[in-house]
């Protein structure tokens, strides 16, 4: 029994079709080295898809017109017609002071404007008088002096007659010519007198016709109206308040006000390096009209408004580039509503995120982000072929949160479809026989 047995080990051994198995169930080779498995991986289909370039930077909204709005004349509130949140026109009046000290100044304003253009037909009528009697006074004067010379003519006598009027005669004729030219002279001043009398006259009918105007100005500002249409944003005061005119809102000095905003015209600032001046001037927007091609496209994002997306155009670029933080402002003209979402609308003060769009693929072919290996400054794919691992060098280009736009560097080609390991890729080598697994792909 023994030499049977042992005649059969034998008989095993020297077989050229007898194999081993390890504790782990695997076939062991006749050399004893056992074969490599292959390598489970997971894979994604190289796809083509729109990739974008953007910068990103926050700022808050504004609005494009602003205005702080303070009265004009000092006053007690009496009477307050809109609340925050009201739409008004331009000239709406939004609040009342008391008013009866500015109505008396205008009455009597009317009344010395009445007593001003009194005078003027009295003066007109006075001015014909003193035409009237200057007329007379040069008549006379003219009559005088032709008596004086006729006497004159008398009083010396020819030479074979002698004078027939005595010298007192003559002086007397003398004095009245004297007296009527006296008396033309005096009348014509008069005359005169009255002309400065009716323009001095008409000069204070337009003084009072300037210090009326100015009293019904002044009395206007006993209403406190909107400069221009919007959405009251602030409403400092309150019926009972005492106001003074001032030039600016302060609220510590105690002169209240109004804020009006402007929420149909909205518009965000912002500042970009100096080494984007180029960009962003070339490739402007103009007059707040949606970017044509090649401008520059911008969008906006808020926690206030989750999920809507507003657009943008730049509008204006700084020619200058601030001294200290090397940066230039741009100015962007918001859309008020949501492009996605008609009911989200942009309010003045909201804090945005803002996209800017400077460069656009629309067919880009495109990869997982890690599926991308880098080995210095080389980047590679492992593409699936034919059941073996293939490594193909590519450069990168425009990327988002997970993908990223590949071209093959060589004579590699890569088409939309492929497959690429995403997941166990680390340790492949180029021909490696691969095995996708389709479980966990399916799982995730």
């Amino acid at each position: 029994m023994l030499l049977g047995a042992g005649a059969w080990l034998v008989a095993c051994l020297s077989a050229a079709g007898c194999q081993r198995t390890d504790s782990a169930g695997s076939t062991v080779e006749p050399s004893g080295l056992k074969p490599r498995e292959r390598s489970r991986v997971l894979v994604e289909a190289v796809t083509e898809r729109e990739l974008v370039k953007e910068l990103e930077t926050t700022t808050k909204i504004e609005s494009e017109f602003q205005h702080e709005i303070v009265p004009r004349a000092s006053g007690l509130v009496t009477e307050v017609l809109v609340e925050e949140g009201d739409r008004v026109v331009a000239g709406q009046v939004l609040a009342r002071l008391d008013d009866r000290e500015s109505k008396i100044a205008v009455g009597e304003a009317e009344v010395a404007l009445a007593d001003a253009r009194a005078a003027v037909p009295k003066l007109e009528l006075a001015i014909k008088e003193a035409e009237s009697r200057a007329t007379s006074a040069r008549r006379t004067a003219e009559q005088a002096q032709r008596d004086f010379e006729r006497n004159e003519s008398i009083a010396k006598g020819e030479a074979d007659r002698p004078g027939l009027l005595s010298t007192k005669e003559l002086e007397q004729s003398r004095l009245q010519r004297d007296t009527a030219q006296a008396d033309h002279e005096t009348a014509m001043l008069t005359l005169a007198r009255s002309r400065v009398e009716l323009e001095t006259a008409k000069n204070a009918v337009q003084r009072a016709e300037l210090q009326l105007e100015q009293a019904r100005l002044f009395h206007s500002y006993m209403e406190i109206v909107a400069p221009a249409e919007g959405v009251i944003a602030l409403r400092a005061l309150k019926v009972g308040d005492s106001v003074a005119a001032t030039a600016s809102f302060s609220a510590r000095a105690g002169v209240a006000g109004f804020t009006l905003v402007d929420t149909g015209n909205l518009r965000a600032v912002f500042y970009r390096p100096q080494r984007e001046l180029a960009l962003f001037r070339s490739r402007q927007g103009h007059n707040g009209e949606a970017p044509a091609a090649g401008e520059l496209e911008l969008r906006a994002e808020t926690e206030a408004l989750p999920g809507a997306t507003f657009t943008g155009v730049i509008e204006r670029v700084s020619p200058t580039i601030d001294a200290q933080s090397g940066a230039f402002r741009v100015t962007a003209r918001m859309q008020v509503t949501a492009s996605n979402d008609p009911k989200a609308e942009l309010l003045p003060g909201m804090l945005v995120r803002l996209r800017i769009v400077t460069e656009r693929r629309p067919n880009a072919l495109a990869v997982p982000k890690r599926s991308v290996l880098r080995e210095g400054e080389v980047a590679h794919v492992v593409v699936v072929r034919d059941g073996r691992a293939r490594k193909l060098a590519v450069e990168e280009g425009l990327s988002d949160d997970e993908w990223v736009e590949v071209r093959p560097l060589g004579d590699d080609t890569l088409a939309a479809g492929e497959q690429v390991v995403v997941v166990g890729n680390r340790d492949l080598e180029d021909g490696a026989e691969v095995e996708i697994d389709t479980s966990r792909k399916a799982a995730e």
